[in-house]
């Protein structure tokens, strides 16, 4: 058959199938070799060194990558290994000229729960490696790649990617991104402001940035300048070691939706997001509505507005967006902090005219340590008038069928939030 042909049918294999059927013959090992087969890659469910191996054989073929998705892999070697730390203030030098205490015994922690300096010399000296070998074949494949690669995925690794020089390759080889995804990781995301500055810098191509990263109101802003084209975008809690615990405030929140450009805002679990805030926030649209639309505005009050010219400049100018307008999908999640009720919905249809998918997700633990003395009758029948309220006023606006809601209500509980509502009960 013509090579063209082969190509064709090998562009169907996945990433393994296609390394296995390179060593059938001589023939498919040279055209398997094209590097035309290798611009969406998708690396999933690998341990570490297999992971590490994939990539170098892939740097060997000098691909042009546009698609590069790196999810769910693991280590055996980090999940399992604990390095001791001593229970005594003295250190292991002072061991040296101090006898050690008897009964003195060594506690054992996971490898990962230290930090950045210590995980790094203790990898040093357990002659791990793979670190330094993921980023010498990352940074490899997005030079290899920088002018075509559009979308990148890191997501659900338990890795531990702070090793890595993940970022720097990113910042140095992303000018061309379009869709940047970091989420699930062991690390949390992107827990540092500066580095998403950085991001928001080197990459203004961006036109999705998900996953909960460090992205306070100062970042937002920068990032509503720096990236002309978002029209996605992650809103959540970040904890840093330097400022603690920060997120998007309500002001914020307002800036992004007056900036006018998001299609698709996912927004979880924040503070900001209350039933009074939302109205508030949807009166404050109506407001500008109401103005923007009004007869008696000054430039249509103009004593000149009669002349050709004035209208021309001031007139032809194209109308100022409504906030919240633009966001035609929504994505909303409420786990540990005041979750919405009724009132609450229909302030969020009313501030988002224009959506067409929402989607929200939550718990009865949620709602229970809110409102007390709440039961599952209650909760139901909340549940049922919002189904109502929503599926009414979206088939009002796009017909039946025409939307999408979905409404999850009944989401495994965290951790993290039995722990929080301890808190709450206690206080």
């Amino acid at each position: 058959m013509p090579e063209n042909i082969w190509l064709d049918i090998f562009s169907y294999l996945t990433l393994e199938e296609k390394f296995k059927a390179a060593a059938t013959c001589r023939t498919w090992h040279r055209i398997l070799e094209d590097p035309s087969l290798y611009t969406h890659i998708t690396l999933d469910h690998m341990e570490f060194n297999i992971l590490v191996l994939c990539m170098r054989q892939l740097c060997r073929l000098a691909p042009r990558i546009r698609f590069l998705r790196i999810s769910n892999c693991f280590s055996q070697f980090i999940a399992e290994t604990t390095v001791p730390i001593s229970n005594s203030t003295l250190t292991d030098n002072e061991f040296d000229f101090y006898e050690r205490p008897r009964g003195m015994h060594s506690l054992y922690t996971h490898i990962t729960s230290l930090t950045l300096s210590r995980r790094r010399e203790e990898y040093r000296k357990l002659n791990f490696t793979l670190h330094d070998e993921f980023s010498r074949y990352l940074e490899a494949l997005l030079e290899y790649s920088d002018e075509s690669i559009k979308h990148l995925e890191i997501q659900d690794n338990t890795l531990d990617l702070e090793m890595t020089e993940f970022i720097f390759c990113i910042v140095r080889y992303g000018r061309n991104l379009e869709h940047l995804l970091y989420d699930g990781n062991r690390d949390g995301g992107f827990v540092e402001p500066e580095i998403v500055s950085a991001i928001t810098a080197a990459c203004p191509k961006i036109k999705s940035f998900r996953g909960q990263h460090a992205i306070c109101d100062t970042v937002l802003r920068r990032m509503m300048t720096g990236l002309e084209g978002l029209q996605w975008v992650t809103l959540a809690p970040f904890h840093s070691r330097d400022t603690g615990a920060k997120e998007v405030s309500l002001d914020g929140l307002w800036s992004l939706l007056e900036d006018g450009k998001a299609e698709t805002l996912e927004i979880l679990d924040l503070k900001c997001i209350t039933n009074e805030n939302v109205q508030t926030l949807a009166n404050r649209a109506k407001h500008m509505q109401s103005m923007s639309r009004s007869p008696s505005s000054p430039t249509l009050a103009h004593p000149f507005a009669h002349h050709a010219a004035f209208t021309n400049r001031y007139m032809a100018a194209p109308p100022t967006p409504i906030p919240g307008e633009s966001v035609r999908h929504l994505i909303l999640t409420k786990y540990t902090t005041t979750p919405l009720t009724l009132p609450g919905f229909a302030a969020l249809l009313q501030l988002f005219p224009k959506l067409q998918s929402f989607s929200f997700s939550t718990n009865f633990f949620t709602y229970d340590y809110q409102f007390q003395g709440l039961t599952k009758d209650i909760y139901a029948e909340e549940i049922a008038m919002v189904d109502r309220l929503i599926q009414t006023q979206m088939t009002d606006r796009w017909g039946q069928g025409n939307f999408t809601w979905r409404g999850e209500w009944d989401v495994s509980v965290s951790q993290d939030q039995r722990l929080r509502g301890s808190i709450l009960r206690s206080g």
